[in-house]
C-alpha cells in the first residue's frame, strides 16, 4: 500500500521576540487537522518528544557487519596467489609484479577521478538523513488532535517498540480553535534539534498546521494549504506495519499484572544496564511480585538485586521475566520529569508496557516479548482477545458512534448503540484491526483513530470481518474447525473474582484428545492458559495459544453470547 504525504512547509522551531514557536507541519492530503495553544511547561514536552524521536529511529536488532572492502581484497588476494602458482620463470614473475604494480597506480587514479562523486554520494545520504529519513522508516508518525488530548503513535524501525505520547489540553493556555482528526507530521532530525532549544524561561506556542514553517526564513510562514508545496513523499505502507498496530491494541487490552515504580527505580535498572555488559545467557530483566511485599528486579545473569519502593498489591505471586531489556534505554531522558512509572507485564517472554506519568504528558513505551520477535512479525496477540461474530453494519455503528464521541469505554458504546457489551468489545476489536480506533492504556478508553485518509465505508467494515485473518492464523482456523464439529466439550466453568476458569476436552483434526485449562476475565481476554498438546509444551504463550485452547473459548463465548441475549451482561 502507497500512502502519499505532502508537507507545505517543514516542521521546526521559531525563535521570535520573547517567545518560541513550535510548528508541526500536517499532511495537506489528509483532513484539515490543526490546532494552536499556548504551553504551560515546555521541558516535559521537550523531553517526551525526544524520546518519541529516540524510539523512531532505534534498530536494536541484531545484524552480522557487512565488508565489502574487506572482501574484495582478500578475493584480489587470492587471485594473486592462484595466479602465481603456474609461474615458474623468474622473469614472467617479476613482470607480473611490475604489472601489478601498474594495476594498483590506475586505480589509486580511479578512486582520485571518483571523490567527487563519493562526496556528492554522501551529502545525499546526509540529506536524507536529516531531512527525509522516513524513505527508511517507513512513514512519518501518526499525529491525532481529541477533544481532551493531542497524541502521537510511532513504531521503532526494528518495529520491536511502539511509543505513544499523550499531551493533555489542560496544559495549554490560549487554545485556539482546533479540528479534530488523524495525520501525518513532518518528524526530521532538523525538527529533533530544535526541540532541544525548548527552554522554561521562554513562553512556546504549540501549533499543528498544513503551514508548519517555511524553509526558506524563519520570519515567513505559510498562510494557507494552497502554498507551495515545500516536498511530497510517497510512502510505501506494508500490511505488516498495520497488523502491527493490531498485535499493540490487543495486548493492551490483556489483564495483566500491574505495579508502580518510582522514576529513581527505572534509573537504577538503567544505571546498572549502562555499566554491565555480558555474552552469557540469560540476559533477561526478571520481575518479582509477591502480595504485600515490595517488587523485586532481577537483572540476569549477574543475579543483581533491585528492591523497588513500591508494594505489589496483586493476588498472586509471580516470577515474570522480559527480555529486550536495552530498549529501556530510551526512557531514561524522560526519568528528571517523570512522576509515575506504571508497568504492565502479559508474562513472560510477552509483550511489557511502561506508562510515564510526566504531569499532563504520559508517555507509553510498548516492548514485544523480546527484540528479534517484533510487533510485526510472528506475533499472534489478537488470537488472546475474545471475538464474537460480528455484521458489517454492527462494526460501522459502533465507528460511528466512536468517531462522534471521539473516546469511550466499551460500556458507553453499549449504551449508545444498544449492542451488548461483548458485541461492542468484538466490533472495537474490528475496528483496532482495520487501523481505525486504538485502546489508550493509560485512560482505559477506546479512541477514534483513523490510520488512513479514505473513509471508513460499510464495505471497508464488511473487509475486517472476513475471515481473511483466521486463513493467516492456522490455530484460530483450526479452533473454528473442531468448535463446529462440536469437537471442544466445557468440562467446568468456574466464575472467580477476576473472571472465569475453565477445563474441557478437545480434539483436532489428527492426534489425540487433550485437556485445555483456560482462565478468563469477564471480557473474554485469556489471562492464563495451559494445554497438554505439542505446541504448548514446546511454546507456552509466546506464539499465541493452541487451537485447542482457543476452541475452549470459543465454546465459553458461545455460552457469554446466549446470556448476553437475554439480556445479562458479563460485568465489566
Amino acid at each position: 500500500m502507497i500512502e502519499n504525504l505532502r508537507y507545505a512547509a517543514a516542521s521546526g522551531l521559531v525563535q521570535r521576540a520573547g517567545h518560541s514557536e513550535l510548528g508541526l507541519a500536517t499532511n495537506t492530503l489528509r483532513g484539515n487537522v490543526y490546532f494552536s495553544g499556548l504551553l504551560r511547561q515546555p521541558l516535559p514536552l521537550r523531553e517526551a518528544l525526544g524520546a518519541l524521536r529516540g524510539v523512531v529511529v532505534s534498530d536494536l536488532k541484531f545484524r552480522p557487519k557487512d565488508r565489502p572492502k574487506f572482501q574484495a581484497w582478500l578475493e584480489e588476494e587470492d587471485r594473486r596467489f592462484l595466479a602465481t602458482l603456474g609461474i615458474k620463470s623468474e622473469h614472467a614473475r617479476q613482470e607480473l609484479e611490475r604489472l601489478n604494480v601498474s594495476l594498483d597506480a590506475l586505480n589509486r587514479i580511479r578512486e582520485k577521478r571518483r571523490e567527487a562523486f563519493h562526496a556528492a554520494r554522501l551529502a545525499y545520504f546526509r540529506f536524507v538523513l536529516e531531512n527525509e529519513y522516513e524513505k527508511f522508516y517507513i512513514l512519518d508518525p501518526v499525529i491525532t488532535v481529541h477533544p481532551d488530548e493531542v497524541f502521537f503513535e510511532a513504531f521503532s524501525r526494528d518495529e520491536s517498540s511502539y511509543a505513544r505520547l499523550g499531551v493533555s489540553q489542560d496544559l495549554f493556555d490560549d487554545v485556539g480553535p482546533f479540528a479534530c482528526g488523524t495525520t501525518n507530521i513532518d518528524f526530521s532530525a532538523s525538527l529533533a534539534e530544535g526541540f532541544d532549544r525548548l527552554r522554561a524561561y521562554r513562553d512556546t506556542r504549540f501549533a499543528i498546521g498544513p503551514s508548519g514553517f517555511a524553509v526558506a526564513t524563519n520570519t515567513t510562514t505559510a498562510t494557507n494549504e494552497d502554498s507551495e508545496v515545500h516536498h511530497e513523499k510517497k510512502v510505501d505502507l506494508p500490511e505488516s506495519w498495520v497488523r502491527g498496530f493490531l498485535q499493540v491494541q490487543s495486548a493492551m487490552s490483556l489483564s495483566m499484572p500491574r505495579f508502580s515504580l518510582a522514576p529513581v527505580d527505572l534509573y537504577n535498572i538503567c544505571r546498572f544496564l549502562k555499566s554491565h555488559r555480558t555474552r552469557k545467557s540469560p540476559r533477561a530483566l526478571r520481575w518479582e511480585l509477591e502480595p504485600g511485599k515490595r517488587v523485586r528486579a532481577v537483572l540476569e545473569p549477574w543475579g543483581h538485586v533491585i528492591e523497588l519502593s513500591t508494594i505489589y498489591d496483586g493476588t498472586k505471586a509471580q516470577s515474570i521475566r522480559t527480555w529486550g531489556r536495552d530498549r529501556l534505554k530510551v526512557l531514561a531522558r524522560l526519568l528528571p520529569v517523570a512522576q509515575r512509572i506504571d508497568v504492565h507485564l502479559a508474562g513472560t517472554g510477552l509483550p511489557s508496557f511502561y506508562v510515564l506519568d510526566l504531569g499532563g504528558i504520559s508517555f507509553t513505551l510498548a516492548l514485544s516479548g523480546w527484540t528479534d520477535n517484533d510487533w510485526t512479525g510472528g506475533a499472534k496477540f489478537d488470537l488472546l482477545t475474545r471475538r464474537l461474530t460480528g455484521t458489517a453494519a454492527e462494526v460501522l455503528t459502533v465507528y460511528e458512534a466512536l468517531r462522534l464521541r471521539r473516546f469511550a469505554t466499551d460500556a458507553e458504546l453499549a449504551e449508545v448503540t444498544g449492542f451488548g457489551i461483548e458485541k461492542c468489545r468484538t466490533t472495537l476489536s474490528y475496528l483496532c484491526q482495520a487501523g481505525r480506533a486504538i485502546y489508550d492504556l493509560g485512560k482505559r478508553v477506546y479512541r477514534h483513530r483513523d490510520l488512513f485518509f479514505d473513509p471508513f465505508t460499510l464495505q471497508d467494515a464488511a473487509a475486517a470481518v472476513k475471515p481473511a485473518l483466521e486463513e493467516k492464523a492456522p490455530e484460530a482456523k483450526a479452533a473454528k474447525h473442531i468448535h463446529e464439529a462440536e469437537d471442544v466439550r466445557v468440562i467446568a466453568r468456574r466464575p472467580v473474582t477476576t473472571g472465569y476458569k475453565l477445563s474441557g476436552s478437545a480434539r483436532g483434526a489428527s492426534g489425540p484428545r487433550v485437556r485445555p485449562l483456560l482462565h478468563v476475565d469477564y471480557e473474554g481476554q485469556i489471562i492464563e492458559a495451559s494445554c497438554t498438546c505439542a505446541h504448548f509444551r514446546s511454546h507456552g504463550l509466546t506464539q499465541g495459544p493452541c487451537e485447542h485452547v482457543l476452541a475452549l473459548r470459543l465454546a465459553h463465548m458461545e455460552r457469554l453470547a446466549k446470556e448476553d441475549s437475554k439480556g445479562g451482561l458479563a460485568p465489566a
